[in-house]
């Protein structure tokens, strides 16, 4: 009983500075989104090693996740956070599109934006912070307000009765559109915002995507990664199927177009046969079946 005593009492000492910094009970959310911030900043740091026409599209993707995370991590300031965060990325960005524009004649659009954003954070700082507001967080969310009931004006509560004929419709449409709600949500799961089970696999299933990363390349862990989330979700299997293919399309015209390096793994070395290679082998199988056939 003592040790439960003092395990309660450390949660609480821990709990207590979190829950004021956060400016709501800190939860497995949390969590989930401080480690899709780490690992953004990392993949933001880490696609520099990319030939500069490829780090574009993985330093885009990399550093929105962070920046999302980092809002929704403040959601409960938003109207002061976001015009400083707003700020730094246009001042980031003027700066990078200024020393590109002065080496090579480029970066016009990463100049353009950042010049447009200073302009919004300094010109419209209150409408920029709501406008952020209203997009990260919903307003249930916000210093953790979940009474709404007060902000609905009495009249508009009030109402007649309807009669019973409708009063029955209705309860049965009701029936209907819960019971069809309920038949969606338990094809996938869901969780509880303390239920540690999502977010923990959630969390381990991004690990497992750049260990396989280092480990094989980012052109096929792509897809197993998707698979993966989709099977832990349990997503309809044609839903499930498009979304394999469309991150897998994804990953392969960035390796066609843009950087090949990304079919091999970043520590390991290990490359896998392109699909190109693949589809030749297909090929000449073809051709080997199609001579059996014939000495057959």
């Amino acid at each position: 009983m003592e040790q439960d005593d003092t395990v309660g009492s450390i949660a609480d000492r821990v709990r207590a500075p979190l829950e004021t910094v956060l400016g709501e009970r800190p939860t497995m959310e949390h969590v989930l989104l401080l480690l899709f911030l780490v690992v953004g900043v990392y993949m933001y740091q880490g696609a520099s090693e990319f030939a500069p026409d490829a780090q574009t599209f993985p330093r885009l993707m990399a550093g929105g996740t962070a920046v999302l995370a980092f809002l929704l991590l403040a959601r409960n300031y938003l109207t002061v956070v976001a015009p400083l965060v707003g700020a730094g990325l246009g001042a980031y960005l003027t700066y990078d599109g200024v020393t590109t524009f002065l080496a090579d004649g480029g970066g016009l659009v990463s100049l353009v934006a950042g010049v447009g954003l200073l302009v919004a954070v300094v010109g419209f700082r209150e409408r920029f912070g709501e406008g952020v507001e209203s997009f990260v967080a919903e307003p249930i969310q916000v210093m953790g307000d979940t009474d709404t009931t007060d902000a609905i004006p009495e009249s508009e509560t009030e109402h007649e009765e309807p009669p019973a004929d409708e009063a029955d419709s209705e309860t049965a449409d009701a029936d209907r559109a819960s019971s069809g709600e309920e038949s969606d949500s338990a094809a996938m799961y869901v969780y509880e915002i303390d239920d540690p089970k999502g977010p923990v696999v959630t969390g381990a299933l991004c690990v497992g995507y750049m260990l396989l990363t280092f480990t094989i390349g980012m052109l096929y862990a792509t897809p197993i990664f998707v698979i993966a989330w989709t099977l832990w979700v349990r997503m309809d299997v044609p839903k499930a199927v498009a979304l394999t293919v469309l991150s897998f399309v994804t990953a392969y015209l960035f390796y066609d177009l843009i950087q090949d390096d990304i079919a091999e793994g970043w520590l390991t070395g290990w490359e896998l046969p392109a699909p190109d290679d693949l589809l030749g082998l297909w090929i000449h199988a073809g051709d080997l079946l199609q001579w059996g056939v014939v000495i057959g």
